[in-house]
C-alpha cells in the first residue's frame, strides 16, 4: 500500500468515526426514549450504607409504575460486584470522586449502549445528594434510556431547579 493510499484509507476512518459521533449525538438530542433494556436491569448500590434503601424504592416505583420494569434492587452487594466499572445488565450507583463532576453537577448518569440497546449504567452522586427531591427518579430515568426534556415540571428536565413529578413524552 503506497503513503497516498493508506491517507485516503485513514481519511475515510476518521471520517467514519465523527460521522458516527455526530449520527449518534444527533439522535440522542432528539429522542426522549432514546435507549431501551432488552430485560429489566438490575440496579446496585455501591454508594454505600448511607444511601438510603427507601430513597431508592421510590425512584423505582417511579419508573415501574409507568411501564418501566427493573429486575430488582439490591441494596447490600458483595463487594466484588463495585469493584467493576460497569456490569452488563447492572445499573450501579455510585459517590463520585469529588474532582469528577462538574462544579454545577449535583449527579450523572453514563449509559453503555449498543445501537439502541442498554447494556448497562452507572449513576454517580455528588456526597449526600442523594437526599434531593427527585434526584434519583431523574438519574434513573436517564439510566432507563431518558434523555432531557426542557419542559419546566418535568422530571427530565436538565436544570434540578426546573424539575416537577410529571412525566410524558412530548
Amino acid at each position: 500500500m503506497t503513503w497516498k493510499n493508506y491517507a485516503y484509507v485513514s481519511a475515510a476512518g476518521i471520517l467514519g468515526f465523527f460521522l458516527g459521533i455526530s449520527g449518534r449525538l444527533a439522535y440522542e438530542s432528539t429522542a426522549v426514549h432514546a435507549y431501551q433494556w432488552e430485560v429489566p436491569p438490575i440496579i446496585v448500590n455501591c454508594y454505600g450504607p448511607q444511601f438510603p434503601e427507601e430513597a431508592m424504592i421510590k425512584a423505582i416505583h417511579y419508573w415501574t409504575v409507568r411501564g418501566y420494569p427493573i429486575g430488582f434492587y439490591e441494596h447490600e452487594p458483595l463487594p466484588s460486584v463495585c469493584e467493576n466499572e460497569w456490569i452488563y445488565g447492572m445499573i450501579i450507583l455510585r459517590k463520585a470522586p469529588f474532582w469528577k463532576l462538574a462544579p454545577e453537577t449535583i449527579a450523572q448518569t453514563r449509559r453503555y449502549t449498543s445501537l439502541r440497546s442498554l447494556k448497562g449504567a452507572v449513576i454517580e452522586y455528588r456526597p449526600r445528594s442523594y437526599k434531593l427531591d427527585l434526584l434519583n427518579e431523574h438519574e434513573l430515568g436517564h439510566a432507563l434510556g431518558m434523555t432531557h426534556v426542557e419542559i419546566s415540571g418535568h422530571i427530565m428536565h436538565p436544570l434540578y431547579g426546573k424539575m416537577g413529578k410529571d412525566f410524558w413524552i412530548p
